[in-house]
């Protein structure tokens, strides 16, 4: 009887111990796998339509694609992050421009972007590592 309790008592220490350690690996599951809300770069941009329209977008959200309304033949990039220019308004495809940070980008004559991705690489590279 001695010996059943013993093995009684092993597994029972044996649960308690695998119960935390089943928990925690699965905590650190879903902090893996539930990507990081969207940050915003620090600073603004500004953007200019063919129109002559003036935007200013204030602490806009990094590594998102964000429409660029009206298109922009100009953007200043006055935030902390790389702005990447689209031309089309999903950012899918190549980026056809690169806006360091307090640089600004005047449109070739006929092109305009029509939105922006802030952050450290375009999409495209950032799929390809992912």
């Amino acid at each position: 009887m001695a010996k059943e309790r013993g093995i009684v008592n092993s597994s029972s220490a044996l649960r308690r111990v695998r119960m935390p350690a089943l928990a925690a690996g699965f905590a650190l599951a879903l902090l893996v796998a539930v990507p990081e809300s969207a940050q915003a770069a620090d600073g603004s941009y500004t953007y200019i339509t063919a129109a002559g329209g003036a935007f200013r977008v204030d602490e806009p959200a990094s590594d998102t694609c964000l429409p660029l309304v009206g298109g922009a033949v100009e953007l200043a990039n006055d935030t902390t992050d790389t702005a990447f220019l689209y031309a089309d308004s999903s950012c899918r495809g190549g980026w056809g421009a690169l806006v360091g940070v307090g640089a600004t980008w005047d449109a070739p004559t006929g092109a305009q972007a029509l939105a922006v991705r802030l952050g450290s690489a375009p999409e495209a590279a950032r799929g390809a590592r992912s």
